[in-house]
């Protein structure tokens, strides 16, 4: 069955360490903010992702990520949220709202979905990112602090949900600057992905 994207719906500020790092307060509930499937790109093993430098310092962020089906989570990949950190800071300093740094090209970036059915125990399955063979990121979603069923229920009161619609479900610690030309490798489970990340018009 093929589910056509509607949106991209995306939590913030879902894991305790990555709260600290951020050296921000805890919300009452996680941020909740869409990006456009037109960001959307799924990652190829061994290929290549252009990202815009020449818009500021670019900082991946690492989740989970849901596909939906009749509000339930049917597959599971591994996502970059990417965010132009310096752009998101000025925009909060002024009480913006923050999108112009989350929606660019290419600032969703997938694993191929696997079904559920594959992953053996997948709350309680690693999640990691290496950058040029350096673990930056590693965690598990039993860590969050919103559960999967809570995430789904608290998206459902604020989104109509649509089938084939993703989730973003957050970041752990360890969020930090790509730079042109790095390695990056995803692994959770039965996903194990590595591509390289070059600069726009690079090729």
């Amino acid at each position: 069955m093929l589910l056509v994207m509607d949106k991209i719906i995306c939590l913030g500020k879902n894991y305790t360490d990555h709260i600290t790092e951020m050296k921000e307060e805890a919300p009452d509930l996680p941020v909740l903010f869409l990006k456009p499937p037109s960001v959307f790109k799924e990652i190829k093993n061994q290929g290549q992702i252009s990202l815009p430098w020449h818009r500021g310092l670019i900082h991946h962020e690492c989740e989970v990520v849901f596909k939906l089906y009749k509000k339930n989570i049917i597959g599971l990949g591994l996502g970059l949220d990417l965010t132009l950190r310096e752009t998101q800071k000025e925009l909060k300093l002024k009480g913006q709202p923050w999108e112009i740094s989350k929606v660019f090209k290419n600032s969703a970036i997938v694993t191929p979905i696997q079904g559920v059915r594959d992953f053996l125990n997948w709350q309680e399955t690693t999640f990691s990112l290496k950058v040029n063979g350096q673990l930056r990121q590693q965690s598990k979603l039993s860590n969050a602090i919103m559960k999967p069923n809570d995430i789904i229920h608290y998206i459902d009161k604020y989104f109509p949900i649509n089938d084939g619609d993703l989730v973003f479900t957050g970041t752990p610690s360890g969020v930090g600057p790509l730079y042109p030309g790095d390695t990056i490798e995803m692994n959770y489970g039965p996903i194990d992905y590595s591509f390289q990340v070059v600069k726009e018009n690079e090729f």
